[in-house]
């Protein structure tokens, strides 16, 4: 059986799909095979996706990916995530045919979200972040948040931002967390747009059980992983922690530090 790659293309980013066919005609000059059913990735070496961050995250969400090593071509506007820029394709693409990449492995978040009567509400994962926020019009939340079944704080305001490395440089960087290099073990807690005479954010270690109680049942809050199932309520509680599960990602070169700078610029420029 031949090597298959798959390729994981949004069609808004790759109008007419032409870098994704670009993509399976190199591959296809060098005997592999490109698989566009994610239903079949399982069956891959790598996947290749094709797009913004966006579409990278919704790799750790697709059942046939989980465990099989991941890369992103960015054809958005900043690409935090995406290893290889498009003028880099073809020369990247050569360096993955050859096996001339190494896996960083990183860590991905667990969350149970329950009502106040302990029925479950939403079961996730996400590699970037668990968002919590006040829903709509709805009065500011208040969020006690506790690590390791210690209490450490009350924090009202517009909600919580809980973080893996990999998200530090998403909507936590955004609420004035802090930058955290992708390959550490740790949970990022970030309050956003809190209600008090300080804003910090919380470093936690990577083995650590974050639980967050919301208290007032006047409020109504949204509870999200990597902005996807989304789950509404007014009291209850969250629990998050590292998932066993690590997502694979390929690097040609290990450039963060290099290249924040310059994404962090185009960030702001896009906006």
């Amino acid at each position: 059986m031949g090597k298959k790659f798959g390729i994981h293309a949004n069609e808004s980013r790759d109008p007419g799909f032409k870098v994704r066919d670009k993509v399976e005609a190199i591959l296809a000059d060098a005997g592999i095979e490109a698989v566009f059913d994610e239903r079949a990735y399982a069956d891959c070496e790598l996947i290749i996706a094709l797009g913004g961050d966006g579409t990278f995250l919704s790799l750790a969400h697709i059942d046939s990916a989980r465990g099989i090593p991941c890369i992103g071509v960015n054809l958005g506007s900043v690409g935090f995530l995406m290893d290889i820029e498009p003028d880099q394709l073809e020369d990247s693409l050569a360096k993955l045919i050859r096996g001339d990449y190494f896996l960083q492995e990183r860590l991905m978040l667990a969350t149970e979200v329950y009502d106040d009567s302990g029925c479950l509400l939403m079961q996730s994962e996400a590699l970037n972040d668990i968002v919590v926020t006040r829903e709509g019009g709805s009065r500011i939340i208040t969020t006690e948040v506790s690590i390791n079944g210690v209490s450490v704080e009350r924090i009202p305001g517009d909600g919580l931002i809980v973080a893996s490395p990999t998200g530090s440089t998403a909507y936590s960087l955004a609420a004035g967390g802090p930058i955290v290099h992708p390959s550490m073990d740790v949970l990022l807690i970030t309050p956003i747009c809190p209600h008090t005479l300080h804003n910090r954010s919380y470093l936690a270690s990577g083995d650590a059980l974050v639980e967050l109680s919301l208290l007032d049942p006047e409020s109504v809050s949204a509870v999200s992983a990597d902005g996807k199932n989304t789950v509404k309520l007014p009291t209850g509680q969250i629990k998050i922690k590292a998932s066993d599960r690590r997502f694979l990602m390929i690097l040609t070169e290990d450039y963060f530090y290099q290249r924040l700078p310059q994404k962090i610029q185009e960030r702001g420029r896009t906006r």
